[in-house]
């Protein structure tokens, strides 16, 4: 008896949507390879970030909010992905093989799919409004299905320890020119099909109490007035190895989906987690040890008044999506189109 499997639409449509997830400085550092059932997410550490992201933890991140919302958009259409995590010790890159079932959609899988293309990086500040008690809930059971922990950060003293590790970060990084570079090179662009565009980043004037955003060069887009009412939240694993940072991206695609499914506006945010002085702050200060910090998520409501932030630009799918290379043979030239349809 011959299995289902999905056609090239569908996989088209839900690596598409797997794609819109955020990635350090809109880098999109991974590749998908599928056939039929079958699809792989593996590293491009062509586009690994050095001098922001020396021991590679936000492309992990990054990939492991991709994987999640892959899963999301295949429950939507009707596949349930199973996955494995890490599947090759021999394959570093190879970070997940995922095996697609069918699976009969619910109400649930198509909001969060519809949610994915909705959701925003939002670096402006947000309305002065507090995190309602309930919504703060949703987000962690969010970050909780996906065995990570989301502590809201809302004390003076912790609130401080964060903000602060978040300006001795800049600091540092301001004074490192690769780091400048680097930067400079992934900013402020006009078309690219990735990297963080002028319009989507903010001149930013940080409050004194506020968390400095990463200050990306040739910033148009004007912040808004007031204090920064955004709910600071770190999101927290177990462990730190290699799985754990994966998971950790899962748990933030998870999180990034409620926020926008209760129309919270949200910005994932790692300059203080990417140095080891500024992450101990973190650990020690903010968490109290014994969690390992992953990822900052600043989350309120949109700013009052402020026009809706445009999507920001994502690589053409023939440049991400290749066959895998048992189904063409290992001879053909890579990328190629995938069972007949063309790359966008």
């Amino acid at each position: 008896m011959k299995h289902p499997t999905p056609d090239a639409d569908t996989v088209r449509a839900a690596v598409a949507l797997a794609v819109r997830a955020p990635s350090v400085h809109n880098s999109q550092p991974w590749r998908w390879h599928v056939d039929g059932r079958t699809a792989e997410l593996r590293a491009d550490l062509r586009r690994r970030l050095p001098h922001t992201d020396p021991d590679g933890r936000d492309l992990l991140v990054s990939c492991g909010c991709a994987l999640h919302h892959f899963a999301v958009a295949t429950a939507a259409m009707g596949w349930a992905a199973r996955i494995e995590r890490l599947p090759d010790a021999g394959e570093p890159g190879l970070l997940a093989r995922i095996a697609l079932v069918p699976h009969e959609p619910r109400d649930r899988d198509i909001a969060l799919a519809a949610a994915i293309p909705r959701r925003r990086s939002d670096r402006r500040r947000f309305a002065g409004r507090p995190l309602l008690a309930r919504d703060a809930d949703r987000l962690r059971r969010a970050a909780a299905d996906h065995g990570a922990v989301l502590r809201v950060v809302d004390d003076a003293p912790r609130r401080s320890a964060l903000t602060g590790a978040a300006a001795a970060a800049a600091g540092l990084h301001h004074a490192d020119p690769g780091y400048e570079v680097e930067l400079a090179a992934w900013s402020g662009r006009g078309y690219a099909p990735d990297g963080v565009p002028a319009r989507n980043a903010v001149l930013a004037t940080v409050g004194r109490h506020e968390l400095r955003v990463r200050e990306f060069a040739g910033a148009r887009l004007a912040d808004t007035a007031g204090p920064d009412g955004a709910a600071l939240t770190v999101l927290a694993t177990t462990g730190d190895d290699r799985l754990s940072r994966l998971r950790a991206g899962e748990a933030v695609g998870a999180v990034l989906l409620a926020a926008t499914r209760l129309n919270l506006a949200s910005c994932v945010y790692t300059e203080p987690l990417e140095l080891t002085s500024t992450r101990a702050l973190v650990r020690d200060c903010v968490l109290g040890g014994g969690l390992e910090p992953q990822v900052v998520v600043r989350v309120g409501y949109p700013p009052e008044g402020a026009a809706p932030l445009p999507a920001t630009p994502r690589r053409p799918l023939g440049e991400v999506l290749w066959p895998l290379p048992h189904a063409y043979g290992a001879s053909l030239p890579i990328p190629v189109q995938l069972r007949g349809y063309r790359p966008s």
